[in-house]
């Protein structure tokens, strides 16, 4: 199974740029023609957070008919950018959530099944997983105990030393994995967040980050760093999984020299 993730698309009203620099609805548009290029073909999209940038109806207006045109099918999670009552009214008729009041899914797709969680506090930049969120993620997990399982979530659990991020994280993350840990079937978590790509260990569960199809978050692991962001080459995040493994590509939006070939005509190492 083949998953790619989009994160962080911070689109703005009337197609604005983000901080006066970044046409974030133009890279969308990149990131979405890239994936729909791609082959094989991701079986699917998980947009892991941070779909608006202030949450108006305005930009899921703008943000539903760029992801309309994704070729295969679209799962979306909330970040702290988001509104989740406008993002639920204005992609109703991309996505489905199965949690009346908080944006949480479950999709059982080619022998996987994908959990995504809504982390967003209206108003607050860090995560926070609900009493209610947790206890149908408990239900949840329970059902599909026998089967490999992959979590969704956009802000990640543990602190990755970008400190002007790390304060903004998900804050009960301890009590996170006290609903997961007893289920060895989780293969590891997908977040979004950081605007960059990072692979880490969190109580022995693999955690990916995916990175940014737009603006990176400057990388200073100085404590002291200030908030900044960076224009590195844009990349999604590729989710390859099979017999419960998972293997993590970057794959570039940005065109790129090659490919060139390591072997001549005859075979022989060119020289």
């Amino acid at each position: 199974m083949l998953i790619a993730q989009l994160t962080d698309l911070h689109i703005k009203q009337g197609g604005k740029r983000a901080y006066k620099k970044v046409d974030t609805l133009k890279c969308l548009y990149d990131a979405v023609n890239h994936i729909n290029a791609l082959h094989p073909k991701p079986d699917c999209v998980v947009v892991t957070g941070d779909l608006g940038d202030f949450g108006v109806p305005e930009e899921y207006q703008l943000i539903n008919k760029a992801l309309a045109e994704f070729e295969m099918p679209l799962y979306v999670i909330p970040g702290n950018h988001d509104d989740r009552h406008n993002l639920r009214q204005g992609l109703s008729n991309l996505v489905s959530f199965d949690h009346d009041e908080y944006c949480n899914f479950v999709v059982d797709i080619h022998d996987e099944v994908l959990i995504g969680l809504d982390t967003s506090v209206l108003g607050k930049p860090y995560g926070y997983l609900a009493a209610d969120t947790l206890e149908w993620l408990s239900l949840v997990l329970e059902q599909y105990r026998d089967r490999p399982i992959m979590l969704f979530i956009h802000h990640p659990p543990m602190a990755v030393g970008l400190n002007h991020m790390d304060v903004q994280n998900l804050q009960n993350a301890d009590e996170f994995y006290e609903i997961i840990k007893p289920f060895s079937n989780i293969l590891g978590i997908c977040a979004g967040h950081l605007h960059r790509p990072i692979t880490a260990v969190w109580n022995s569960i693999p955690v990916w980050v995916g990175p940014s199809h737009s603006h990176s978050v400057t990388f200073d692991l100085d404590p002291k760093a200030n908030s900044s962001f960076s224009l590195e080459p844009k990349a999604i995040q590729l989710l390859t999984i099979a017999e419960n493994s998972v293997v993590s590509h970057i794959s570039y939006i940005e065109d790129s020299d090659g490919p060139y070939p390591f072997f001549d005509q005859y075979g022989a190492l060119i020289d």
